[in-house]
């Protein structure tokens, strides 16, 4: 197995991980939202990483962190745009709705983070090679859309409110919504450029020792360090405004619902890491297709999460027919990043 194919095989696991990580979280009643992502987000953002180092060097990457801290300092400020990217992902899920949401920030995502280092000039590569890119994410950007009409049309099948004219503030909240979403869909991709800028890291990292799956834990400790700020700090502030930290210690099956969070942490967290692998071992630009690719294979993965959960159980053939041609899409799209990058 050449290293282009290992890389593919490594990042197509990344993103079965990625997607699957929410599937932990379902059913879950006895903690809120913000009780479930800041536990996660520890786990996954502090306590697996540390762990991870620990295990092959921690103090090797202490001393390759302080021996690089402009580089340090500037892949954690990458971590903290993704991070409030997050938040605000939240904020206009409940401003737009999943589908819109999802698909508006989902495209932003994968577009930007794959063409943004290229436009920067941090990764270069050839004109042809640019050309199937972007072919391959049209086609992503295209699913992502026909999911969006297919989740639509499921809720609007669902609904049994009849419809009423739409108030120039429910106008005005879903125009803010769209301009937080882009915002959010333009931070979110800043992960991929923390991982692009830190690529020297993940390089001393290996030269000491650590194995090639490993090292890229060298870039994600202080990437996702400066991302807890904002995923830890908005769920404590909603915790505090309720008053019910004590949901940690009464509510009824708390410890089903640590272990349910520390596994959509380990999911994500591997995801990751098997990612910064693969998009390592992919060569020069893995950074640019590898982000495709596991966006792609992760928004497969949740679909066919919602598919296996009963989230399209009931409803009309318009939204599954939607729902099937936007994954045919999304294979389309994944067979031909994948092809333009073996053929490299």
């Amino acid at each position: 197995m050449n290293n282009a194919t290992l890389g593919i095989s490594a990042v197509l696991l990344a993103g079965i991980l990625n997607g699957s990580f929410p599937a932990p979280s379902k059913g879950v009643r006895e903690w809120k939202w913000e009780h479930l992502w800041l536990i996660y987000s520890l786990c996954a953002m502090a306590i697996l990483p540390v762990a991870l180092a620990s295990v092959f060097g921690l103090r090797a990457v202490i001393q390759i962190l302080g021996a690089n801290p402009l580089i340090a300092l500037k892949i954690a400020a990458f971590g903290a745009l993704w991070g409030l990217g997050s938040v605000l992902f939240g904020v206009s899920l409940v401003r737009l709705g999943m589908a819109i949401t999802n698909a508006l920030i989902s495209g932003l995502v994968v577009f930007f983070g794959s063409i943004g280092p290229v436009l920067f000039g941090v990764i270069h590569i050839d004109r042809e090679r640019l050309l199937w890119l972007v072919g391959g994410l049209s086609l992503l950007v295209v699913s992502l859309t026909l999911c969006a009409a297919a989740s639509i049309a499921r809720d609007a099948g669902r609904s049994e409110e009849p419809s009423a004219p739409v108030s120039s503030r429910a106008r005005g909240r879903a125009i803010s919504g769209v301009l937080i979403a882009v915002i959010a869909g333009l931070l979110s991709s800043m992960l991929n450029f923390g991982f692009v800028v830190g690529y020297r890291l993940t390089e001393a990292a290996a030269a000491k020792g650590f194995p090639a799956a490993a090292a890229s834990v060298v870039v994600w400790i202080p990437v996702l360090l400066g991302g807890i700020v904002f995923n830890m700090g908005y769920p404590a502030y909603l915790i505090s405004r309720s008053r019910s930290w004590d949901v940690y210690v009464n509510a009824p099956r708390r410890f089903i619902c640590f272990l349910r969070a520390f596994l959509m942490g380990l999911l994500w967290f591997g995801g990751v890491q098997f990612y910064g692998f693969g998009a390592s071992a992919m060569g020069s630009d893995g950074a640019v297709y590898g982000w495709a690719l596991i966006v792609a294979v992760s928004i497969l993965t949740s679909n066919t999460w919602g598919a296996a959960t009963g989230e399209w159980r009931g409803t009309g053939a318009r939204s599954k027919t939607l729902m099937w041609l936007a994954t045919a899409m999304l294979i389309c799209s994944f067979a031909l990043l994948v092809v333009q990058q073996t053929r490299g």
